[in-house]
Formats: C-alpha cells, sequence, structure tokens
C-alpha cells in the first residue's frame, strides 16, 4: 500500500464494475475518491455501493466532463495528509495487486537514473495496441498514454496545472501529456504493468472475407473526437512532441472504418461534422443541445 497515493475514479452514470474497481484500489491507496459527473439519479446504487466498497462519493449536480471530474477529484486529494501523487482512473477499468506500487516504483527510478520523470503509466492496456515506447537508461518512456491509470505526481500538478475543462471530454489526456511534455518532463511506463480498460463498443464485421471485432463509440463522442482533434490541431504550437499530421490521420482511419461497417454511420457522420465546424469556429465545452437533439432524432 502506497500512503503517498490517492485514486481518483471517475463515474458517468455507473455500474457495478465500479465497486469492484474501488474494492481493488482501497488495499493500494490511502484513499479513494469517485467524482461522479452525470448527476443523474440511477447512479446512486452504484455510487452507495462504491461506498460501501470504502470510496469517498463526490457528485456533480449536472454533467461537467471528465477534465472537471478529474479537477474535482484531484483538488480533494491534496487535502489528503500525507499525499503526495494522484492516481487517475475510468470506472470501467481493473487493476491487479501491487499496480500503484509499481507506477510509483517507476517514478522513483526513473528519476534516481536522472530522467525528469512527471507521470507514470503501465506498459500495457488490455483492448489497446502496445504504446510507443522506448528505452531510455533503462527506462521505458512513452508520450502521450490514456488518463486511466495514469499516476500524477502533485509536483507535476504545481508545474502544468489541471486538466482542461474546456475539452469536456477526448483529447484530455493527449492535453495534458503534451503539456507536461512542454514543461520539460516526461513519461515513464511500468514494466510488467497492465491497466484492464473497456474501450467503447464491439462490433463483429466481415471485412474481405475475414471476420473481424472493431470498437467503436456512441455518437456523440465522434462530436469530441473531431472537435477536439481540430483544438489540439490548432494548439499544436504550444505542445512538444505532437505530430498533428499523424494523430489526423489515424481518427480519420477510425472514422472511415467504423463509417463503412458499423450501423449508425449517419448519426457518427453528423456528430464528426458538428465537431470540425466547431473546432474551427474555436467552440469549447459541452456538446450544443441542438447538435445532441439532432443525434437523438437520427
Amino acid at each position: 500500500m502506497s500512503d503517498e497515493v490517492v485514486a481518483v475514479v471517475t463515474a458517468f452514470a455507473p455500474g457495478p464494475r465500479l465497486a469492484e474497481l474501488v474494492q481493488s484500489l482501497v488495499p493500494q491507496t490511502a484513499r479513494v475518491i469517485v467524482v461522479d459527473d452525470s448527476g443523474a439519479p440511477d447512479a446512486r446504487p452504484a455510487l452507495l455501493a462504491a461506498e460501501n466498497a470504502g470510496a469517498t462519493v463526490l457528485r456533480h449536480s449536472v454533467n461537467r466532463g471528465i477534465a472537471a471530474a478529474l479537477n474535482t477529484g484531484t483538488a480533494e486529494a491534496r487535502a489528503v495528509p500525507g499525499a503526495r501523487h494522484v492516481i487517475t482512473f475510468d470506472e470501467d477499468s481493473a487493476v491487479g495487486e501491487g499496480f500503484v506500487d509499481a507506477l510509483v516504483a517507476a517514478l522513483g527510478t526513473a528519476r534516481g537514473a536522472g530522467i525528469p520523470a512527471g507521470l507514470a503509466a503501465p506498459a500495457a492496456v488490455s483492448g489497446q495496441p502496445a504504446p510507443e515506447l522506448r528505452t531510455q537508461r533503462g527506462i521505458l518512456v512513452g508520450r502521450t498514454p490514456i488518463q486511466s491509470g495514469l499516476l500524477v505526481p502533485f509536483r507535476t500538478l504545481d508545474a502544468v496545472g489541471g486538466f482542461a475543462e474546456e475539452l469536456f471530454i477526448d483529447g484530455v489526456d493527449t492535453d495534458y501529456a503534451l503539456r507536461v511534455a512542454r514543461a520539460g518532463l516526461m513519461v515513464v511506463h511500468a514494466r510488467g504493468t497492465e491497466l484492464g480498460h473497456s474501450l467503447g463498443r464491439r462490433h463483429t464485421a466481415t471485412i474481405a472475407g475475414r471476420t473481424v471485432e472493431l470498437t467503436h463509440s456512441a455518437p456523440f463522442r465522434y462530436y469530441y473526437l473531431a472537435r477536439n482533434r481540430v483544438l489540439l490541431n490548432r494548439r499544436r504550437r504550444l505542445y512538444r512532441g505532437y505530430r498533428p499530421l499523424r494523430e489526423t490521420i489515424a481518427d480519420l482511419r477510425h472514422l472511415v472504418i467504423v463509417t463503412l461497417f458499423v450501423p449508425g454511420r449517419g448519426a457518427r457522420l453528423l456528430a464528426a461534422a458538428a465537431g470540425l465546424g466547431d473546432g474551427w469556429a474555436g467552440r469549447t465545452g459541452r456538446i450544443p443541445p441542438a447538435v445532441e437533439a439532432r443525434l437523438r432524432r437520427s
């Protein structure tokens, strides 16, 4: 157990997996803080189960986005006596024994080797391609890890600030990692660690005679994916190590594949088009109600 680490778990319309995650984190951390960002009455049973499992539960009265939930949780974490780090999770993640200690150790080892580590992340995330990692002085170093399973020292928060609430969701982790890099800090990965994580919905399709499983998101998420990619590209001069062309092509590739092979293409394209327009216009925050209404009708 690390008395210096507080876990912050963001939740939106949570289910039973939330309490399971809390149960696995309680023995590994000084405190577990769950921030419900749904503001929905039907979230209460899952939140009560998390509370019974040992979590402190905070609630937003309205949906403010994952970045706001992270900032609410980290502010609470910084008030915990003796705490020096926060480790962030989505509600649908899963960790094994020793996960938190492994990330803390990776951070300390990197600093001992003279690497200015600002974040620590797992070496692998289930269901995701292996992250781009390189070895520097025997330490695994990466670029833009996902937010879940991310160890953030308070000194990094002091240097970089909080998460970008104007992005709301999607791209929040990328923006933070790039800001960390701009501050001269690095992302290190703990060897042998893996985060269990649910990434979107699954759809089985036949492509060129082969059966493949495709991961996709709810249509409204493509608004944020498209809008925030444009916003990140517009901010590229504020970042270090950002590859706008490469990242944009990867997003377009995903959109083309799910449009061709996953049902719901009309709503998905509508959301992405609205996101692109708002990104070019520099609009931030929550998806506009008018766009939400059109997606419900499509």
